[in-house]
């Protein structure tokens, strides 16, 4: 890592520890998959098989379990005027993070905000601008693959398989196990 990066990287910390102060009355707790009514999703849209599971798993979420589901998803490239290619969802891109690498775009910011009670990060690699959306996010119950922000998350999944397919299973096992029942221990 060179010398700037390691600055970038201190001082994206510094920013990250300071915003999260602000949320520091957000009440944070495990919701019981059946009883969850709005779940999100940030996802790496760069990746189009990740995108094409990701919208299979909204649809099932909306259409099998009956939730309202918000995605973000992160095109990782910069922004080109001539590009043609339409989005037909809420993203952001290389051109929305700032120098220190925070995501400076209104769909983030609203994706933030939201109250869900579940959100989902499904970035297969850590990246800081994906943990700092976690960790701001106004969700109850944050979830997402193995990181070293464990701040940003409230349930990491630690995959021995690093397999889109593979999370979702894990998803669909751990969400609808834990804390199925309120005040009774789990086995997960």
């Amino acid at each position: 890592m060179s010398f700037l990066d390691n600055i970038k990287l201190n001082l994206h910390k510094r920013n990250l520890k300071n915003e999260m102060k602000k949320n520091a009355n957000i009440i944070r707790k495990s919701t019981p998959f059946e009883e969850a009514q709005k779940v999100g999703i940030l996802f790496n849209a760069t990746d189009k098989k990740q995108e094409e599971l990701v919208m299979q798993y909204v649809e099932r979420l909306r259409n099998k379990d009956k939730k309202r589901v918000s995605f973000l998803g992160f095109i990782n490239k910069k922004k080109d005027k001539n590009d043609t290619n339409v989005v037909l969802f809420k993203n952001y891109n290389l051109s929305d993070l700032n120098w220190k690498g925070v995501p400076e775009n209104e769909d983030v910011k609203r994706f933030i905000e939201q109250s869900f009670d579940i959100v989902i990060n499904f970035f297969e690699t850590p990246y800081l601008h994906g943990d700092y959306i976690m960790a701001l996010s106004k969700a109850s119950f944050r979830v997402g693959r193995n990181s070293n922000n464990t701040e940003a998350y409230e349930l990491m999944i630690n995959e021995k398989k690093k397999d889109d397919a593979h999370f979702v299973g894990l998803l669909d096992t751990y969400l609808k196990t834990f804390n199925n029942k309120p005040n009774e221990s789990q086995t997960v």
